[in-house]
């Protein structure tokens, strides 16, 4: 399992954007709503197909991702982003 198992990639959704597992919910969307101060509350009601968790994991990729670690989506190791 990776580091991030709500948080996946494929050509086949969204253009390959990463969304949260089982949804069309971007992650970029949802990192917009975190910026503009919107708390957990907000995002949960109007993205009822998401988790405290998901928004959690979502603020954890994002460190990651601007601390340079290499980020797996999902579970095959083939889909690396660095």
């Amino acid at each position: 399992m990776s580091k991030y198992d709500r948080i996946v990639r494929d050509s086949e959704i969204c253009g390959g954007q990463p969304t949260i597992r089982g949804t069309r919910v971007l992650i970029l969307d949802l990192l917009d709503w975190l910026k503009e101060g919107k708390t957990f509350e907000e995002i949960l009601e109007n993205f009822p197909t998401i988790s405290r968790q998901d928004i959690q994991e979502i603020i954890a990729y994002a460190k990651d991702i601007i601390a340079g670690e290499t980020v797996i989506y999902g579970t095959n190791p083939d889909q690396v982003l660095t």
